[in-house]
């Protein structure tokens, strides 16, 4: 397998083309994005979006699928049956990966954890540009650990505990000491979410995460508690270098020089 890993997209079509054409140069057999995909079918925009990425993946033979970010619209996506395999068809070519939901490639088991925390929710319109339930529930990560282990972890936020993460967002600082533009509640749910991400981490004993949700490129560790490290990636988004929102990886989630 090669699997072109990509990060928020928020319904930009030249930047979804730019990653389906590199996708296609690579030789990439799928698409994975990790949320802010920019599922927005209740506006012509959104729609719009949707068909012109749909086009373009039938046109270049790739499938892309994507786990829910906190700005994508999951009352009209959770309004969509899932399929028999647990994936959720949003077109021909796209698919959605629903929180809990495993896939084997090899031997390595993925599983998908969408979901985070709108800390600008304060500037938004519910069911318009912000949407319930965009959190990752405690509930939900209970049952995604029951669900037993699973090797990679695909998630929109990251995990607490990131050191690269923790100096970019003062996260050693409690909220009300930090220098952000966003409200301490916000910013204490958002501590909060990536905890939760922490935990269903060490709970199914990953040793690899991809998220974006940050809109940083970079590289980690977690001392995980299962006794390794746990690799963890994070993906730009469509605003900065596009090059900085992508990578190439095999069935194991291990990079493609």
């Amino acid at each position: 397998m090669r699997v072109l890993v990509v990060g928020d997209l928020y319904c930009n079509t030249g930047a979804v083309f730019q990653v389906i054409e590199h996708a296609a140069r690579m030789q990439a057999d799928l698409i994975l994005q990790v949320g802010d995909f920019g599922f927005w079918p209740r506006t012509e925009s959104g729609r719009k979006f949707l068909r012109k990425t749909e086009a373009r993946l039938a046109l270049r033979g790739l499938d892309l699928w994507w786990v829910d970010g906190n700005h994508d619209d999951l009352v009209a996506l959770r309004s969509r049956p899932i399929e028999a395999d647990g994936r959720r068809r949003v077109s021909e070519h796209v698919w959605h990966l629903p929180r809990g939901h495993r896939w084997v490639w090899e031997d390595t088991v993925w599983v998908a954890a969408g979901g985070a925390v709108s800390v600008d929710r304060y500037g938004r319109t519910e069911g318009v540009s912000w949407f319930r339930d965009e959190e990752l529930t405690d509930a939900e990560v209970d049952l995604i650990i029951a669900g037993g282990t699973a090797d990679v972890v695909v998630s929109h936020d990251a995990p607490w505990g990131v050191g690269t993460l923790e100096r970019r967002l003062s996260l050693d600082l409690r909220p009300s000491e930090r220098e952000s533009l966003w409200p301490d509640d916000l910013l204490e749910e958002s501590d909060d979410h990536m905890k939760r991400v922490r935990r269903l981490v060490d709970g199914v004993t990953a040793s690899r995460v991809f998220h974006g949700h940050h809109h940083v490129r970079y590289d980690d560790v977690l001392a995980a508690t299962h006794g390794s490290v746990t690799v963890v990636k994070g993906l730009g988004d469509n605003q900065g270098l596009i090059d900085q929102a992508w990578i190439l990886v095999d069935e194991a989630g291990r990079p493609i020089c």
